[in-house]
């Protein structure tokens, strides 16, 4: 991944963004917490599960793939699923961190915490992105992929590679206004019913979908269903689904201590044979070699 530093324009004060915090969360069915006064544009990314949580007062719902912009100085509490637990990244960007000031990579969560209402740190003006803003990503977007590539070099060393963390911060920053640029383009030009097939895959993936059950819940054939996969994504509708479950397999060896066997559990493939199988033959590496190669990473919180 290239670190580049592009420029951007807003028309508030010139920014100087720094990546601050990150992390990974797999909230329980009883934890609710709240953070009084966060002093950061968080990037709120819930991978699996559900739940809900407030803003300022105002209250969001929460669902897998659902990413949420989220504004300075606020105040937030997280409401998880009792039976279906919310598992998400948390990227804490500074859009403004003054060059030459003391590097602590870190974000207020209460006024008592140091860096409170810095001098060295500040808000940006962007235009349509002042409030707590949706967007609805797909797994493999830039943007997905730029967040959990993120949260791993955080986690790995606390960010205390300042230029690296600045240069992730305007990848981040040119990321936001591509998303925002594009935003329900590329869904206009997918069929409904497809549309219907995606979502219920990403609700449903860890349960074993067939592709016969998506047939039967758009009241087409399998052929069509086959067709609609072919000619908008490329692959087949059962590679689609495999694909989503190989894709949270690897969150998980990466981000939990699970075993192989519950890793495949999980994500909807019971027999522990038939997923290091699967997983050798898309990703040509063993479950085992891809966690030892790449994890598992400690959680942090948000």
């Amino acid at each position: 991944m290239s670190l580049d530093s592009p420029s951007f324009e807003t028309d508030g004060p010139l920014i100087d963004p720094a990546v601050c915090r990150a992390g990974y969360l797999q909230f329980s069915g009883s934890r609710f917490f709240n953070n009084p006064c966060v002093q950061s544009r968080g990037f709120f990314w819930c991978k699996s599960g559900k739940g809900s949580f407030v803003v300022n007062g105002t209250e969001y719902p929460l669902e897998a793939q659902d990413l949420y912009l989220l504004p300075w100085n606020r105040t937030i509490k997280y409401q998880p699923d009792k039976n279906d637990p919310m598992f998400t990244g948390h990227v804490h960007l500074v859009p403004y961190y003054r060059q030459g000031a003391k590097w602590i990579p870190n974000v207020p969560h209460q006024r008592s915490d140091e860096e409170f209402d810095s001098p060295d740190r500040a808000d940006a003006n962007w235009p349509g992105l002042e409030d707590v803003v949706h967007f609805k990503i797909k797994v493999g977007d830039n943007i997905a992929l730029l967040l959990d590539y993120i949260i791993r070099s955080y986690l790995r060393n606390k960010g205390a590679n300042e230029t690296e963390f600045r240069q992730l911060g305007n990848l981040l920053v040119g990321e936001l206004m591509h998303l925002k640029s594009a935003e329900n383009v590329e869904a206009q030009n997918y069929p409904e019913e497809l549309l219907r097939m995606v979502a219920h895959v990403e609700a449903r993936y860890m349960r074993s979908i067939t592709v016969s059950e998506l047939a039967d819940m758009i009241g087409r054939s399998r052929s069509h269903v086959l067709k609609l996969f072919r000619n908008h994504m490329g692959i087949s509708a059962k590679h689609y689904i495999i694909n989503r479950q190989l894709k949270q397999a690897c969150e998980l060896l990466l981000s939990t201590t699970r075993s192989i066997a519950e890793v495949g559990q999980a994500v909807g493939i019971s027999d522990p044979y038939h997923f290091s199988k699967l997983f050798r033959r898309h990703l040509k590496v063993s479950p085992t070699a891809f966690r030892t190669s790449h994890g598992p990473i400690r959680l942090a919180s948000d």
